[in-house]
């Protein structure tokens, strides 16, 4: 994923006539440091990515840093994570729920950390479809919902989904929720902005994470909904919310989760 900052300028010339003249300049802003990294419950490997931005009107990729010290420490214990190319730095790693992790990566000689919590999952109760009729501009077809009980907290969630065994991953696909008006209660949430047809099966991953990777994809969902940046509004593209120290930008997160599977019959 490429971040990117411009400055947008507007200068308004009005001569003596009615005509108007009107001169934009678009300035390319310095690269950026981003570090993407995800904790999945279990055993998995753990997989840190270190890269910079490219200016916004630069077609070229973007940089892979491949000089970076990557940690994670956590219960005491350090892990030094080795690169393995193209930016990427990845080691095996038996992630326990309760846990706090913190992640400290150093680029020449500037050092950048971020903390996350892996919490335990919140349960899936079931998954259902329901008929619903064309209206408006939306077509006739079956929506999916993903039930559960909301524990008695403050609570984030991610809802992701495959369709007939493909990762959906499109801008309308990046759907996150905050419990603030159904705490503690039992409720559903539908896969947004889909409708799905008969033999359609869907494969459904419910995420529990925690604040500060909501803020970073709410903020992102709003950039890819808004066109501005994350209070929306802007004219020129923004940057999602990071919890990384030294201004870099990226995320990371810790993710456990449930999963569930329907498949649309008559």
């Amino acid at each position: 994923m490429k971040f990117t900052y411009i400055t947008l300028s507007l200068f308004l010339l009005i001569g003596t006539s009615c005509e108007k003249v009107i001169d934009i300049d678009l300035k390319d802003a310095s690269p950026e440091l981003v570090i993407e990294a995800v904790i999945y419950k279990g055993e998995n490997d753990f997989t840190v990515k270190v890269s910079r931005t490219a200016p916004y009107f630069d077609n070229t990729p973007t940089e892979k840093i491949d000089n970076a010290k990557v940690s994670l420490k956590f219960e005491g214990e350090t892990l030094d994570i080795p690169n393995v190319g193209r930016g990427e730095y990845i080691t095996f790693l038996n992630a326990k729920v309760n846990t706090a992790f913190l992640l400290e990566v150093e680029v020449d000689g500037k050092s950048y950390s971020a903390t996350t919590d892996l919490i335990e999952k919140v349960a899936i109760d079931s998954v259902y479809y329901e008929y619903q009729e064309a209206f408006g501009p939306r077509e006739a077809g079956y929506t999916v919902f993903v039930q559960f009980t909301d524990p008695a907290a403050t609570n984030f969630y991610r809802l992701t989904h495959s369709l007939n065994g493909v990762y959906q991953n499109g801008n309308n696909d990046l759907q996150v929720m905050e419990d603030s008006k159904i705490n503690g209660n039992k409720t559903h949430f539908p896969i947004r902005g889909k409708i799905f047809e008969v033999g359609d099966k869907i494969d459904v991953q419910f995420i529990h994470f925690d604040e500060a990777s909501y803020d970073y994809f709410n903020s992102l969902a709003d950039i890819i909904n808004t066109g501005g940046g994350p209070n929306g509004g802007s004219a020129a593209p923004g940057n999602p919310l990071s919890n990384w120290s030294n201004n870099a930008l990226g995320y990371f997160s810790a993710y456990s989760y449930d999963t569930a599977s329907i498949i649309i019959v008559e």
